[in-house]
């Protein structure tokens, strides 16, 4: 833990993982604070970011993953915090988990966290960071460090890269070759959450929508929190050049298990097919059950590659959705 600017009753704090010196009070604040408005609407994705910085701090996260994470303290009490973090196979990050405590804003603090997060971006390895914010006001605040919008309008993904979203996205799936299977690892969530899917024909897609139990697990990171904690099996889609084209994921829940994925819509239909199966399969050897795959009615794309996959219609709600499992 690095103190990086001191002034009368403010501080500013870094830390890089993997960091064997996290004080336990800087622990203690990351697993109490909540940092969101409404506790009760983000209870969940609460909970799981408290379990990765648990992870993160205690040095699992590593190899593949470092992590940054910018603390702003006064008067001896934390009051601001934002983070980013990338693969070091693929250079690719995510950037977020920003929150400044409600009886320390309009200060200026997150403007200071954000400055030295930028300054620390261009001088790492990192090649690009993604998030996303539906506030014109923080838009405007990354866009003035040097961050883009992917796509027009006032708010949404947003990019701070050193090259170029767009041209990234040609070299990685220009064309997609035969895919390789492999389990999900904590490094590729900066491509499975971001990346991938801010690309234009993936983004807000309707076959990439989830219903069922499944649409709990919001993202690969929540769905890799769940594969920490015991309860599920996560499997990737690589291309021969290292780029995820895709993943699915089973998950045991409270009553009933559930399943789903999101695949670039140029992967072969083999390839998907098998990434289902797959996961199906591992999942079932491992919990001795099969998980259920939830379908929206109409979207004819998923319906079509669950029968590829060799699964049958096992019931559903008409007109709402189709449940599948494998025979």
């Amino acid at each position: 833990m690095e103190l990086l600017h001191t002034e009368v009753d403010l501080k500013i704090w870094r830390i890089i993982t993997p960091d064997a010196h996290v004080p336990a009070r800087v622990v203690r604040y990351l697993m109490g604070s909540i940092g969101y408005e409404m506790y009760r609407a983000a209870v969940q994705d609460h909970a799981y970011w408290r379990l990765y910085y648990r992870e993160a701090l205690a040095g699992h996260s590593v190899p593949g993953v470092i992590d940054h994470l910018y603390l702003a303290e006064i008067d001896g009490q934390f009051a601001a915090r934002l983070w980013f973090a990338y693969s070091t196979r693929t250079g690719r990050g995510n950037f977020g988990n920003v929150f400044t405590e409600p009886e320390f804003r309009r200060r200026g603090l997150m403007n200071t966290l954000l400055q030295y997060c930028v300054e620390d971006f261009q001088a790492s390895p990192a090649r690009m960071l993604c998030c996303s914010s539906g506030s014109k006001y923080a838009v405007k605040s990354y866009c003035r460090q040097g961050f883009k919008l992917i796509f027009p309008g006032e708010t949404g993904p947003l990019c701070l890269s050193k090259s170029d979203f767009y041209r990234e996205a040609a070299e990685a799936y220009g064309s997609l070759e035969p895919l390789t299977l492999r389990p999900g690892v904590l490094a590729d969530q900066f491509e499975c959450d971001k990346f991938l899917f801010y690309l234009p024909e993936m983004y807000g897609q309707e076959f990439n929508r989830r219903t069922g139990p499944a649409a709990r697990i919001s993202d690969y990171r929540t769905a890799f929190q769940e594969v920490i904690s015991g309860n599920a099996v996560l499997q990737v889609a690589e291309t021969s050049r290292g780029d995820i084209a895709g993943y699915a994921f089973a998950v045991r829940e409270y009553n009933q298990n559930c399943m789903d994925y999101v695949i670039h819509p140029k992967a072969d239909n083999a390839d998907a097919a098998a990434l289902l199966r797959s996961t199906a399969a591992e999942f079932s050897r491992q919990f001795q059950c099969q998980p259920l795959l939830y379908v929206k009615a109409g979207i004819q794309a998923r319906e079509a590659l669950a029968q590829d996959a060799g699964m049958v219609n096992v019931g559903g709600v008409p007109g709402e959705c189709t449940v599948y499992r494998l025979p």
